[in-house]
C-alpha cells in the first residue's frame, strides 16, 4: 500500500512540500479513504505524491488502481490533455504497480542516503577529502555551532543572499543568455528558505547555525523522516570559507545519534552538487519515479 512506511524518500513528509507554497497552489481531497495531494502552477496541475491510504473510517476504501484512474482523469481534464499530468515522487516499492496498470514510469533524480556514523567519523581513505576540508575549517578558531533561533533570522537571510550571489557568479555563462536552470532554482529557493526560517518550529524542523569570530558562515535545517532516517532539507554556507559545508554537515550528523541514516535529498541534476554528494560515499541512491498516463 502507498503508506510511505517502506521508503526513505524525503518527499514523503509535510515540510518539503509546504516550503514551496509560494511557487505552487496546493489542494487535497480524500477519495474513499485515499488522501490525494495536488499542486498547481503556471503550467497546470499535477500530484507531488501518489495517493496515500487507504484510511477511511468505514474501511470501504477503493482499490489503489481505481483511485489512480480517477485522479489521472481529473488531472487530464484540468490540464486539457497536456503532458503536465503526472504523479511524482513514486518510490520503487510502487513503480511496478503503476507499470502493471499500464502507466509510463520513468526515473527522477535519486536521493542520497548515508550512514550517519560514517559521516560523523570520516574515517578511512574514502573520506580523505572531506576530512581535510573539515580540518582546514577548524583552523579558523572561535567557532560556534549552536541551535537556530528566531534571533538568527536576519543573519541567515543575509547569508542566503551572500551564498546565492556566490553561486550566481559560479553559474555565469552557463547558457547563452547567462541565465541557466541553476539561476532559476536559486530565485525559487529564496522564498523556500524564508519560509523555513519563519516556520521552523511549526514544521518541526531542526536548525543549526555556525559562526566564526562572531560572523555567521553556515546554517542547516532538517527533519525526522522515520525512526531511522533524518533528512537534511537545506544547507547554506559562505563559499569563501574553506570547509564550512564540511564542518556543518559533519557536526549535524554527529548530533543526530538516534538515526542510522541521513538523507540529503537529490542533486537536482547539477553536476557540481552531484560531485559534492558523491564525495561522502552514499550507501544507497534512493530511487524516485514519475508516472504519466
Amino acid at each position: 500500500m502507498a503508506n510511505g512506511r517502506t521508503t526513505a524518500l524525503s518527499t514523503w513528509a509535510f515540510a518539503p512540500h509546504y516550503v514551496w507554497k509560494d511557487q505552487f497552489s496546493f489542494a487535497w481531497t480524500e477519495i474513499e479513504g485515499w488522501w490525494c495531494l495536488f499542486a498547481e502552477y503556471v503550467d497546470g496541475l499535477y500530484m507531488p505524491l501518489p495517493p496515500l491510504g487507504p484510511g477511511s473510517a468505514s474501511g470501504n476504501a477503493l482499490g489503489f488502481d481505481a483511485v489512480v484512474s480517477q485522479v489521472m482523469e481529473f488531472m487530464r481534464s484540468k490540464n486539457f490533455g497536456s503532458s503536465v499530468t503526472r504523479i511524482e515522487n513514486v518510490p520503487s516499492e510502487l513503480a511496478a504497480s503503476f507499470e502493471g496498470m499500464g502507466y509510463t514510469v520513468r526515473t527522477k533524480d535519486a536521493e542520497y542516503l548515508y550512514r550517519r556514523e560514517d559521516i560523523a567519523k570520516l574515517e578511512g581513505d574514502r573520506y580523505k577529502s572531506p576530512r581535510h576540508a573539515y580540518n582546514r575549517f577548524l583552523q579558523n578558531g572561535r567557532i560556534r555551532y549552536e541551535p537556530y533561533g528566531t534571533g538568527d533570522r536576519v543573519e541567515c537571510r543575509e547569508l542566503f543572499h551572500r551564498w546565492s550571489g556566490q553561486k550566481e557568479k559560479q553559474y555565469a555563462g552557463a547558457c547563452r543568455d547567462g541565465f541557466g536552470i541553476e539561476r532559476f532554482m536559486l530565485q525559487d529557493a529564496e522564498s523556500a528558505h524564508r519560509i523555513i526560517m519563519e516556520c521552523s518550529e511549526s514544521l518541526d524542523l531542526t536548525g543549526r547555525v555556525v559562526r566564526v569570530h562572531g560572523a555567521m558562515c553556515a546554517y542547516t535545517f532538517g527533519f525526522r523522516r522515520s525512526s531511522d532516517v533524518f533528512c537534511v532539507l537545506v544547507e547554506v554556507t559562505d563559499r569563501t570559507i574553506v570547509g564550512a559545508s564540511h564542518y556543518v554537515f559533519r557536526e549535524f550528523c554527529r548530533e543526530l545519534e538516534p538515526y542510522t541514516f541521513i538523507n540529503t535529498m537529490d542533486d537536482s541534476g547539477l553536476p557540481s552538487l552531484a560531485r559534492s554528494k558523491q564525495a561522502y560515499a552514499p550507501v544507497e541512491r534512493v530511487q524516485n519515479y514519475i508516472v504519466t498516463p
